[in-house]
Parts: C-alpha cells; structure tokens; sequence
C-alpha cells in the first residue's frame, strides 16, 4: 500500500494523518503526541478546539444531524412520479437512484433541496451538509447552496469515502452534481470541491497526495479553466490534465444530458505541464475561447461603478493596477469599496496596508457592505457582521510605515508583476503621488518614484480632487492606461459621508469621457462640472 505520512500546514499548524486519518490543529498534534508517550488514548480533534469555537460548530453539527434525519434518499419518496419530477427540477433526470445513494445524497421535501453530507473520513461522523436549492430560469436551472457549518467553515470534499486507498487516479470537479454524473459516466473515483470551481482549500491538498493522475474538469467557463491551471500548480502539473471548456465539452453533468461521451471528453484532457516555448498550434484553441467568450475574458464586472466596467471592462486576472491620488482624496475609502465590490462577487480578496490599521479597515468596509451607519443602528451588527464574515475578505497583519528607496521600490514593482503574471492573480498597488502644485491634476507621470511604476501596470487609475474654496469640491476617476484594449477616460464621483461609498454618478449631468489611450490628452478643466485641478485637504 501507499506510504502514511504526518502532513503539517506550515502556517497555520493543522495537520493531517493519512495513517488514522486523525486531524486537527497544532495544540491537538501537540497533546496526541504527549499522551501516546504516556500510553493514553489521543483526544478527537474537537477535544482541543477552542470552546467558542467548539460550541460553533457542535450547534452547526446538530442542525445538520436534524437536516439529515428529516431528509430522505430520493428513491424511498412517495411514489417515482414525484422522484422524476423532483429530478426534472434540478435537471438530473440521467442520474440514477443506485448514484445518489451511492454518495448519499438525499432530498429535503420541506425546502425543495438536495442534500449533500460531510462524511469524517475517520470515522464516517456527519460533520456537515450542503443544501442545493434549483430555481427554474428559462431552459437553464440555476443552483442556490446553503452550508453547515457556515461557508467559509465548510471542507466537505464530496466523495471522499468512496475513494479507496489503492486509487491512483481521480476527477476533480467544481460541483456535486458533475462528480455524480462523471461518476456514473465512467466509473472513474471523482471529487467535488466544497466550495465551487474557484477555491481549492490548503487543507484538502494532503488528501490528493495519494493520486498519480489528476484530472481537472471544473466547469463550462472561462474562470474554471483558469482555476484548473492554478490548481496543476499547486497539485505538481506533471500529474494533472485539464478537460479545456468548450460546446463538447462542457461541464460534466451537461454532457451527461446532452448524450456526450464522458469517457472521450476525460481521454482528451490536456497535460497540464508545458514548456518555455509553445507554437501557435498549441495556442490555437487558447486563442479561440478568448474570441467566443469576449465577456468572460474581459472579466469580473463591477457592480457599483458600472462607468468603470465601460473603460476597463472588467477585473481581469495576472494583471497589476496602480492607483494614486491626492492626500487625502480619499484614496482608501475608495479602493476599499472598490474591492468589497468585487468581493461580494466571489473575488478572493487579501488586504494589506502600511498606513491603515486593519480595525479601522474592517470598519469601513463593514460600513460600505451595509450601505449605512452602524454606530447609530448597534443593534443590526450582529447580522452585518455575520455576513461580511462569510465574505472571502482576509487581512495582511503588518502595519507601519517603511521607508523604501526608489531602487527597492523598483525591485519591488518588478516582484509584483512576476507574481501576478505566474500566480494569474490580480495585485492592486495604492502609491503616493509627488509633491506637485496643487493647482494641477494628476498625470500618470505623477506617480512618485520613477516610471517603472506606470511601466509595469496594466492599468493606471487616478482619483483626481478638485478643490472648491465655496465647498468640498468634486472628485472623479480617472483610468489614465488600460493595456487590456486602450479605452481610458474620466468619470464622477460622489461620496455619501453617511455610507462611506462612492457613487458612479455625480450629481451633475457630467457624461462619461471615453477617448483612446494613444490619443488621450489630459483632461482639462472646465466651468462647469469639467475636471478640475488636484488638491491636498
């Protein structure tokens, strides 16, 4: 059989036995080797959790226990009318009764869901479930989920007990359903990810360690695919291959009711390895799927600053962003809003700050997330903060001014670059413009250090401040470089002090300015709702 090897997450201190399959965190591995010596039994890994933590998630397993002992397998519902009619529902007539209670899926009649369990792989205890929820929307069903515990709490690798430990070759997909229906198709040992196409937990990784071959089929778009690449990385590309979206292949439980040949599709899986130097018919098909899904490519929409997504089109990964503005202007507030935007759009997002501790971070952004003030409503915190928590928002701990001469600074721009390119992750760089007069607004060449900075973005945003000796004045964003297709320009912006947003639309009736980048002059001011010049408080 395999070896059994002790795996230990260097950061956070968990570990996991593929031996006993025990697991837990660092004081647990601590206290089960200190007992072993005295020749007492190890504690199970909820023994030294923490008791606030403990108490969570004893609640989120009850109420999971009462979920599943209310749901039944859908081959013992009341009569196979009702079984083929719930099946219709979430478009799976295809799969058969014997599949579902092969993984244990049941349904829940009470809430129209399927219900997914989290077996322990040590001793088969229920630990979770996942709700599955189908809303009919034209010919297409779309899929709401609902996790206990909590989702970012929730590590089911869904058909994990039926793998065997001689199994060398397994499927990864992004739903429960595909792992279903792939299973069915082929018979090959398949995965689902617990939380989607585009998060592969560290913590699941020691439980892939046994497999040789890895096949990645996450999904039917742009995003699984390029998730499937950052995830050969982490595996080792020389064991995976990757099912490349596209009309016959797409994600496996489609294929299953389109009649398409499963096993064909899983033979044509691409090796995910590559050399340094590749031809264009090995792009080919790369080049293809970029054309026929223009909006994909273009990325991740913004939903509070639509005027944005009309210059940038989207945020795009394995690109760096710098964005500048006055001191003052408002620079955090806004990128903050910024990323939460994206955030609450499923966009991982790390957060690190030299300037702005991480309380008062969280604080407005917690703020932006519930559009109001929430010193004067304390008592709606709770269920503001239960929900930014679930968000997948996470903080860099540093804090403190560094002083970083321009050659570091250089080497430094040139290190994020690199690793947005390799890692296909989005950095956004927030940097300090030179001392200029006042009088003048930004230019890209303002960007303080020299031009490696604008050199090196893709994009270059400038929060322009425009001071009234009447008032406040006004502020607009400006996208002074955009790489992705050459449209730059300018738009309003209008801060509710209230919610601490920004809006797309001033109150003046300002259009969007939209010119091409090669011909794109600076903007000039103008009387009337024009842009004014840049200005410090």
């Amino acid at each position: 059989g395999p070896p059994f090897t002790l795996f230990i997450d260097k950061t956070t201190g968990s570990f996991l036995c593929t031996a006993t399959l025990a697991e837990g965190g660092w004081q647990d591995l601590q206290a089960a080797v200190e007992l072993r010596h005295r020749g007492i039994p190890a504690p199970g890994p909820e023994e030294g959790e923490h008791e606030e933590e403990e108490a969570e998630a004893r609640r989120a397993r009850e109420d999971a226990r009462r979920i599943w002992e209310r749901a039944l397998p859908l081959g013992e519902l009341l009569d196979e009318e009702e079984t083929q009619t719930t099946k219709a529902a979430f478009g799976i007539t295809p799969l058969a009764n014997s599949t579902l209670k092969r993984f244990g899926v049941r349904y829940l009649r009470a809430a129209k869901a399927l219900v997914f369990p989290w077996f322990a792989p040590r001793d088969a205890a229920l630990r979770g479930l996942k709700l599955l929820v189908a809303e009919q929307q034209g010919e297409a069903v779309s899929y709401t989920e609902e996790t206990f515990p909590r989702f970012d709490a929730y590590r089911n690798l869904f058909g994990l007990p039926l793998i065997g430990r001689r199994d060398t070759e397994v499927v990864l997909t992004g739903r429960e359903l595909d792992a279903l229906a792939l299973h069915q198709a082929t018979g090959v040992p398949c995965l689902a990810l617990p939380r989607g196409a585009t998060i592969l937990p560290p913590a699941l990784l020691p439980y892939l360690e046994q497999f040789r071959r890895v096949t990645l089929w996450l999904g039917d778009d742009l995003r699984s695919w390029e998730a499937a690449k950052l995830f050969a990385r982490k595996l080792n590309p020389k064991r995976c291959s990757l099912v490349q979206p596209g009309d016959l292949q797409p994600r496996p439980l489609e294929a299953l009711n389109r009649g398409l040949n499963l096993t064909k599709i899983l033979r044509a899986a691409l090796p995910a390895g590559h050399k340094a130097i590749v031809s264009f018919r090995q792009l080919r098909d790369e080049v293809f799927g970029e054309l026929a899904n223009s909006e994909q490519v273009a990325g991740v929409k913004w939903a509070r600053f639509p005027e944005l997504n009309k210059l940038l089109k989207g945020h795009r990964r394995g690109e760096l962003t710098v964005f500048t503005g006055p001191t003052g202007s408002g620079k955090t507030t806004f990128i903050s809003e910024y990323a939460l935007d994206l955030c609450t759009q499923g966009v991982c997002t790390l957060w690190g700050s030299f300037e702005i501790n991480n309380i008062r971070l969280a604080k407005i952004m917690l703020t932006q997330f519930a559009t109001r003030r929430l010193e004067d409503q304390l008592e709606l915190y709770d269920e503001w903060a239960d929900r930014f928590e679930d968000l997948p928002l996470y903080f860099m701990t540093f804090h403190g001014q560094q002083n970083i001469k321009l050659a570091a600074q250089d080497f430094i721009i040139g290190a994020f670059r690199k690793f947005a390119t390799d890692n296909t992750c989005h950095i956004t760089l927030v940097i300090h413009p030179r001392k200029e007069d006042d009088e003048k607004e930004l230019q890209t060449a303002s960007i303080f250090g020299s031009a490696k900075a604008s050199q090196e973005a893709d994009n270059v945003l400038i929060l322009q401040d425009r001071k009234l000796s009447t008032g406040p004045g006004k502020r607009y964003l400006q996208v002074s470089k955009n790489r992705f297709d050459g449209d730059v320009g300018v738009f309003p912006l209008e801060f509710s002090k209230a919610s601490l947003t920004f809006s797309s639309y001033g109150k003046s009736k300002t259009k969007l300015k939209k010119v091409k980048e090669e011909k794109a002059p600076s903007p000039k001011k103008g009387p009337n709702g024009g842009v004014g010049g840049s200005g410090k408080p």
